[in-house]
């Protein structure tokens, strides 16, 4: 049942995601844009991202306030992730094996500094960017070669393998452009003071984990043609207020203190119930999976891998964590993401087999419940950035774990610098992960050696070679058959548990109309947005 259940709530939420969008679409055809002008959309937010760089920050801020910062040279929408369209780029060519990019570039692009847009600037950002090698973009950046301004409107980017990836990379707001001034920052510097883009709108006010202000842009004509007017936003300003409990953040939207609001799986039910619209915005990318860092005496055991695999039960999860409005992971990518493979039977609950597994590799059961093997406990330290959602996944897991003898003990790390250091030392023997975007390249991203290597991979591993070469595969037929085998080998391997696909859910008053959601991220659209008044 709790399968049926959650299908069914999964599917709610989508359509009531769809309907408010429809509704808020079909009113809008009535209104002209003189009545959509004005107004301050205030959103209630969890938490607030420690960097204010959409280019650099790994947890959230480019996917909630960074769009309406930044632009990027390419654009796609939530809802056909394979179509790349122009924004800043007006057109760009790629050559026959993908190792150059040429962008020309639109001609009356500003930053809201005043400064304009050219070659110049495109090659600054990508520059600084790969020198910061922790930056949630710079991974798209790493075989550059080369960047060349060709002239004023036209940049090339040559990389030193194939890349047929990265045109999709191209549209996230992790390679939004910045401006010139931006670029010459400091790492520290972008992330404490913020960014200058040429987004519609600009940062006005910033109180760390209180409140931030977005005023919108005056003069701003460049939209790509996925979103739904040209000219400046509708909204005036656009006020995020950090307010860490749940249940508050429901009474600020009930209250009308806020307009849209990070929402609990637990209260998304009633606030349905109540009129609001609920608004499910699915990840395209990989599935939020635990990742086992292999260098790790017990996460680097097959046996132990393969057995907490089988050990996990993420039907019951997304019904006792996400309350059914999210679907169990069917595989390494989420079902919408471009290369998806079904691996559903491989990664199947089964417990039996756990034990089994375990009994035949020497660990032994004590009067605790727990096992060990030669003196060792089997104890695994899981890793998570705290938030409620967070820590309910790790005690279900760990009780699931516990249940064939697997001992976890959890490590929630408080912000997310903490997490990523925690990755990048290796503090973990698993944590929590997942990434978006638009195409099946997000498997190098997040499983191969290459930049953080998150599974911690011995040099010779099977799934690089698979992984790297995919980037340079033309045809789309072959490029899947390599993609399948390198996604059959990490679950062969254990190297991961898929969980959940992941999601972004928010309740919104009636009154909002066309909030939206990118593809990569999925980032926040609040350009298009009114209140209806």
């Amino acid at each position: 049942m709790k399968n049926d259940n959650t299908r069914s709530r999964c599917m709610l939420g989508t359509a009531t995601a769809l309907a408010a969008l429809t509704l808020g679409t079909a009113f809008a055809h009535a209104q002209s844009d003189a009545d959509k002008r004005g107004s301050t959309l205030t959103i209630g937010l969890a938490s607030q991202a420690e960097c204010l760089d959409p280019q650099q920050h790994q947890h959230g801020f480019d996917s909630q306030q960074g769009r309406a910062l930044v632009d990027s040279l390419t654009d796609q929408s939530q809802q056909d992730a394979a179509t790349i369209v122009p924004w800043l780029a007006t057109s760009w060519q790629i050559n026959d094996d993908a190792t150059e990019y040429t962008f020309a570039l639109r001609n009356d692009v500003t930053f809201s500094d005043g400064t304009k847009l050219d070659a110049g600037v495109v090659k600054a950002n990508f520059d600084a960017l790969k020198a910061i090698p922790a930056a949630a973009g710079a991974e798209y950046l790493t075989a550059v070669k080369e960047i060349t301004v060709v002239d004023p409107l036209t940049v090339k980017i040559a990389f030193s393998e194939p890349n047929i990836a990265f045109l999709a990379a191209s549209a996230t707001t992790r390679l939004g452009i910045v401006s010139a001034a931006t670029a010459a920052k400091t790492s520290d510097e972008r992330c404490k003071e913020g960014i200058v883009g040429s987004g519609p709108f600009l940062i006005e006010r910033h109180v760390y984990n209180e409140e931030l202000v977005l005023t919108r842009r005056e003069g701003y004509n460049w939209a790509s043609k996925v979103l739904k007017h040209q000219g400046e936003a509708y909204l005036d300003k656009v006020v995020y207020k950090v307010i860490p409990e749940a249940s508050v953040r429901t009474g600020a939207l009930t209250s009308g203190q806020v307009d849209i609001t990070a929402a609990s799986y637990q209260d998304a039910d009633a606030l349905k119930d109540g009129g609001y619209n609920i608004i499910n915005a699915s990840y395209v990318g990989t599935s939020a999976a635990l990742f086992f860092n292999t260098a790790r005496p017990l996460a680097g055991d097959l046996a132990v891998r393969r057995a907490f695999l089988h050990a996990i039960n993420t039907a019951e999860i997304v019904e006792l964590v996400q309350n059914g409005y999210v679907e169990a992971a069917k595989g390494l990518l989420t079902p919408v993401t471009p290369g998806f493979l079904d691996q559903s039977a491989e990664i199947a609950f089964d417990p039996e087999l756990s034990e089994k597994i375990l009994d035949e590799a020497g660990w032994v059961k004590g009067a605790d419940g727990f096992r060990e093997k030669n003196g060792t406990r089997l104890q695994l330290i899981g890793a998570f950035w705290a938030n409620p959602t967070n820590i309910q996944l790790f005690e279900v897991i760990q009780q699931q774990a516990a249940l064939v003898g697997i001992d976890v003990k959890v490590n929630p790390e408080p912000s997310s610098p903490a997490y990523l250091q925690g990755q990048i030392d290796g503090k973990y023997d698993f944590f929590r992960w997942h990434w978006s975007l638009a195409d099946v390249d997000v498997l190098r991203k997040d499983y191969s050696s290459e930049g953080l290597n998150r599974l911690r991979l011995p040099a010779g591993n099977a799934i690089d070679p698979l992984l790297f070469a995919q980037k340079g595969i033309v045809d789309p037929a072959k490029r899947v058959e390599t993609t399948n085998e390198a996604q059959r080998i990490i679950i062969d391997q254990a190297y991961s548990v898929p969980l959940f696909s992941p999601d972004s859910l928010w309740a919104a008053s009636p009154k909002v109309k066309d909030f939206g959601f990118a593809a990569s991220g999925p980032s926040q659209i609040v350009y298009d947005t009114w209140i209806e008044k």
